[in-house]
């Protein structure tokens, strides 16, 4: 038990000193200026557009297959997502962690003061990388496209990247991210989506009634 301890403390160490080696970096401002911007295409705000364009696509067309197998993805890896990172590990961020460090955070989107919860002071693992890689490999399992899938991987490492330069992710919070984002991926896809995307197909028609209905009170 005391060798598996040192283990992990060992890890902690190398996490912190890594972290403060690439953050304490002679980054310019415009790199921390893109670091910002990219990582709003992790954020929910981002993916909750991603989420109102296939539905608008959806209503044309007639099909829904792709807006139903997102949502099902994004409800699922959520819930598994919340109990790991807020249940079970509730590590805080470096920024909290290594204040006496100097370490500050440089996400705006952290700042705003209504999202300034105690959730958001969790950091593993990164909800950032986790998420944009899993519905990298949602919409490569959709197109069938090895190339998608390679596409969103190279971006995920620069987002990476990213959280680590604006001080809201340690090194394991990022590496992880890739890790359960893959385990999602492979639960959901070879597990359950048939669930879901039965369950969205059987509720959505309710769904639209209850909606027409309120229009027209």
């Amino acid at each position: 038990m005391s060798s598996f301890s040192e283990y992990i403390e060992k890890i902690e160490k190398w996490d912190r000193q890594a972290f403060l080696n690439l953050y304490k970096s002679d980054f310019s401002r415009r790199t921390k200026q893109f670091a910002n911007v990219f990582s709003f295409f992790g954020s929910l705000y981002f993916w909750g557009l991603v989420w109102l364009i296939w539905f608008i696509y959806g209503f044309f067309t007639k099909d829904y297959y792709l807006l139903v197998l997102f949502t099902g993805a994004f409800d699922q890896g959520v819930i598994i997502h919340v109990l790991i990172r807020y249940g079970i590990v509730r590590r805080n961020r470096p920024y909290i962690k290594l204040k006496t460090e100097g370490v500050e955070q440089h996400d705006d989107f952290i700042r705003i003061p209504y999202l300034m919860s105690e959730s958001e002071a969790k950091s593993f693992p990164s909800g950032h990388v986790t998420f944009f890689l899993l519905f990298g490999i949602v919409f490569a399992f959709y197109f069938e496209s090895w190339i998608v899938f390679l596409i969103f991987l190279g971006l995920d490492v620069v987002m990476a990247f990213s959280r680590l330069i604006l001080g809201v992710h340690f090194p394991s919070d990022v590496i992880f991210g890739f890790v359960f984002a893959s385990l999602y991926a492979l639960l959901y896809l070879g597990f359950t989506y048939h669930f879901w995307v039965d369950l969205y197909y059987f509720l959505g028609p309710i769904v639209s009634r209850i909606f027409l209905f309120w229009l027209y009170i």
